[in-house]
């Protein structure tokens, strides 16, 4: 990977698990989110009309820019549970991690693909920072706390976050293909705006203006950050491998972990980010593997 490629990759891992702490500091998380997509449908639109013109989308393209909309629904949707009930460090880490996790255990059952060597000690690293990030301490008697947590709350969401990753990441591998990148994702955010505001406007109408009123600034923020992070992913992807720019990107699970842990004081900080690191390891191994 070059120089500039690194660069800009790392910059979205930064911008990206900033944005996910401002949504974790929002009240109401799927307002949050409503509100963030609704602002970056507008900020957008001169990017659309800029590209439209020369596009062609054949139904293939239009069938992965749906399906993607409706995942990106699920995925925003657990996002918000699951940051509605756990913390930044335990949910961030557990949904960027399993994704990466997810995806080459659908394509061996899906695709009949293997997978190698360093991609299996990849799974096995993530499995266990997913155990870690449960852990409240490195005692005999924490032992049997990840299994608890798994069985529901913010972690479950979180898992679910991650599945979503994973369907929408195959989803898009080949809607990019068939769709320019930067016209493909506006009209595949803007479905996904759609899908979630029959939720939004009928269980939590009550909450959209005063989410908006205290934390406007922040909306506009992660409604610019959202697209932009992903996009700047892409430009990276036109100078370095898929597998590194994918494994790179990871660092924001540390990230986030370590913001969650300072800014946020939440607790059982050192099994957060030794679960975090390991989770990271293992996705630049399974990127690698490729």
């Amino acid at each position: 990977m070059n120089g500039t490629a690194l660069v800009i990759v790392l910059a979205s891992a930064f911008l990206h698990a900033g944005w996910n702490y401002l949504l974790k500091k929002s009240d109401r998380k799927i307002v949050f989110i409503w509100w963030f997509l609704l602002l970056s449908a507008i900020i957008y639109i001169p990017m659309l009309l800029y590209f439209l013109p020369g596009v062609s989308i054949p139904p293939g393209g239009w069938f992965c820019i749906v399906a993607s909309g409706l995942i990106h629904g699920v995925y925003f949707g657990c996002m918000g549970g699951a940051y509605q009930r756990g913390d930044l460090s335990l949910v961030y880490p557990m949904a960027r991690g399993s994704g990466p996790l997810f995806v080459p255990v659908l394509a061996v059952v899906l695709l009949g693909e293997e997978i190698a060597t360093l991609g299996g000690i990849g799974i096995l690293f993530i499995i266990g920072g997913v155990y870690c990030v449960h852990l409240r301490s490195f005692t005999g008697a924490a032992f049997l706390e990840p299994f608890r947590a798994l069985r529901g709350g913010a972690s479950l969401w979180a898992l679910f976050t991650g599945l979503a990753i994973a369907f929408y990441s195959l989803v898009d591998k080949v809607g990019v293909g068939l769709v320019y990148p930067p016209v493909y994702i506006y009209i595949m955010m803007l479905i996904t705006w759609l899908v979630i505001t029959p939720w939004v406007l009928i269980r939590e109408r009550h909450g959209l203006k005063s989410e908006w009123r205290r934390h406007k600034g922040a909306i506009v923020v992660v409604g610019f950050l959202s697209a932009f992070t992903y996009l700047m992913i892409l430009f990276a992807l036109t100078m370095s491998k898929v597998s590194y720019v994918a494994a790179v990107r990871e660092v924001s699970i540390v990230l986030s972990a370590y913001v969650g842990i300072v800014y946020l004081g939440e607790k059982h900080g050192r099994q957060k980010l030794l679960g975090a690191v390991l989770i990271t390891l293992g996705v630049i191994a399974i990127g690698l593997s490729r």
